[in-house]
């Protein structure tokens, strides 16, 4: 299922509401996706991050989130995408090589995850994953990492 919503100001009031039109997609948006079953820890991330200036969609589960993510309109910018592993539905890895196989280079993925095994995060890395951190997570540390994550791709491009 996903949220087409995007907080700013206090942590339990919602100011506005946007429906992303992706026939008039601004290639400019810091645009991040959040795909998490975990419904608290995508309210707070969502409000931390958009209340940073971005754009933030979230989904609960792998299915949804593959099938929106591959709708959406080619952009010269990538999107951030941050994964969690343990997904109804579909696993964070398995969707993460899916997106790769059909959208290369398309996203910036990070995972999120409670699992900090050593085949985990190999196996994000060798999929091309930009990143992975283990929850709890730091706010704080997040916010900077995806700062220098967008201005990493800006530079690139």
């Amino acid at each position: 299922m996903e949220r087409k919503a995007w907080r700013t100001g206090r942590s339990d009031r919602r100011l506005q509401i946007r429906d992303a039109d992706p026939e008039h997609a601004d290639t400019n948006l810091r645009e991040i996706f959040l795909v998490d079953s975990d419904i608290e820890l995508r309210d707070i991330l969502e409000f931390a991050l958009g209340t940073s200036g971005n754009v933030v969609r979230t989904f609960e589960d792998g299915p949804a989130a593959l099938a929106a993510l591959l709708a959406l309109p080619l952009q010269t910018y990538p999107r951030l995408l941050l994964l969690a592993i343990d997904l109804p539905g579909l696993d964070g890895h398995t969707l993460h090589e899916q997106l790769q196989a059909a959208r290369p280079g398309r996203f910036m993925v990070v995972f999120l995850s409670v699992r900090d095994s050593d085949a985990d995060q190999v196996r994000a890395s060798t999929a091309g994953a930009m990143d992975y951190l283990v929850k709890p997570i730091s706010i704080p540390v997040l916010l900077a990492k995806a700062k220098v994550w967008f201005e990493l791709c800006e530079r690139a491009i």
